[in-house]
């Protein structure tokens, strides 16, 4: 019986995020494999959930071998855990009676870099894996790669460029924090890339090619094989309804999207809607505003809709046109275009970092980043001329994540 130990960043209940989906979709899948036992152990910040009197360990679903460990407090800069009499104890505890032979890790988050080395010292046999959901352990600024003055692009970490991010770490901070996680990232037999580009993100950093290895996210649970929707059925006349999935954060785009609408509107097109299903519960201040005047400017041409259960997707997607992705970072690999796909909807991409490779493989229709004009330049030729692609194959299976045989052979020890 080969054990496989999950961890992830948070419960998918508390933050509904690609990364906690996928970690427990992967569980859930394992747990249906023969000659395999899985345990998911997923992150409870405090602000999530108070732990019990006396445990560090919670239950706050209802899903089969799942289990949450308390975090009280944690080093978002250095991505560093460092209550070793508490969270670190109680993480080395769990190791040494559950004995996993592969742990796999979706984020440095909560256990931070302590919580590899603490795998590796307390389970020395076992094979250890990270997927790279993102990339926060080259960028301090929440791991997106953009300038937080102004959103512009970065296409690498550099300490006196990263200053100007967090004008409050100093060089040395900077030089600490890359010491530490490369440290952990050593520690790590196996590093997964969900996308090329974000493979060879990791690559430029100094991450060496044979360390990390690509594997797009497969579907999550309750998606693989899913039936293709129709066409969304229009009576004459109705307006092309696109659709915009994501929180509302000024890095997912959604000023783009709105701005775009406003120029189709300023050339007279008017046979459209926009639906915007997203939650606005983390959205600075600023950018709510941003989002709010231009939402009345486009009156009843958009609806903000607010944030949804994942059971929902399907049904919402079937009550749109097209998905518009117009997110200004990089990305990685959103799981909303590989969700679309399996459906059949048609999908329009900004044409940048994971999102483009995403957008292609997915059979989207591109346009140029941070561009409303390019985007309504798109929508407006899919009014004009709507597609409805074939149902995208889901590649990987799920299974298939944590039973891959082609990757290199693990690192003696």
């Amino acid at each position: 019986m080969m054990r496989i130990l999950q961890i992830a960043p948070a419960f998918f209940e508390f933050q509904p995020g690609g990364t906690e989906l996928c970690a427990r979709s992967l569980h859930r899948s394992l747990l249906k494999q023969p000659g395999v036992e899985s345990q998911l152990l997923a992150c409870v910040p405090f602000w999530h959930a108070k732990p019990g009197a006396g445990s560090d360990f919670l239950t706050p679903t209802s899903g089969d071998a799942e289990t949450g460990i308390a975090i009280r407090a944690f080093d978002h800069f250095h991505l560093s855990q460092l209550d070793d009499l508490g969270v670190l104890r109680s993480f080395r505890e769990f190791l040494e009676s559950y004995r996993p032979d592969r742990i796999h890790f979706h984020h440095l988050l909560y256990l931070g870099v302590e919580g590899i080395a603490v795998a590796r010292q307390t389970c020395p046999k076992a094979e250890i894996l990270l997927t790279l959901h993102d990339y926060y352990a080259i960028c301090a600024n929440d791991g997106l790669m953009t300038k937080k003055q102004d959103g512009a692009l970065c296409y690498a970490a550099q300490p006196h460029a990263c200053l100007q991010c967090l004008p409050e770490a100093s060089l040395e901070d900077f030089a600490l924090r890359e010491q530490g996680v490369r440290a952990a990232l050593d520690l790590v037999d196996r590093l997964i890339a969900p996308s090329d580009f974000l493979r060879e993100r990791f690559i430029a950093w100094g991450v060496p090619a044979e360390r990390i290895v690509h594997q797009p996210n497969a579907l999550p649970e309750g998606w693989e094989g899913m039936a293709a929707l129709p066409p969304r059925d229009r009576r004459p006349g109705e307006p092309t309804v696109f659709g915009f999935f994501a929180n509302i954060m000024p890095h997912k785009g959604l000023d783009v999207l709105l701005e775009a609408a406003l120029l189709l509107k300023a050339q007279g097109v008017e046979s459209f809607g926009i639906t915007v299903h997203g939650s606005d519960k983390h959205t600075p201040g600023a950018y709510k505003a941003r989002i709010a005047a231009l939402a009345e400017r486009l009156g009843a041409s958009v609806s903000l809709r607010g944030g949804y259960a994942h059971e929902e997707l399907r049904g919402l997607l079937a009550g749109i046109d097209a998905v518009v992705v117009p997110s200004v970072w990089w990305e990685n690999d959103p799981l909303i275009v590989r969700q679309a796909a399996a459906v059949g909807r048609p999908i329009l991409y900004a044409d940048l970092g994971g999102l483009a490779e995403a957008g292609q493989q997915s059979g989207g229709m591109a346009f140029a980043a941070c561009d409303s004009t390019s985007l309504a330049e798109r929508m407006q030729g899919f009014i004009r001329s709507p597609v409805h692609p074939a149902q995208q194959k889901a590649e990987p299976a799920l299974a298939a994540i944590d039973g891959q045989r082609q990757w290199p052979e693990k690192r003696p020890i």
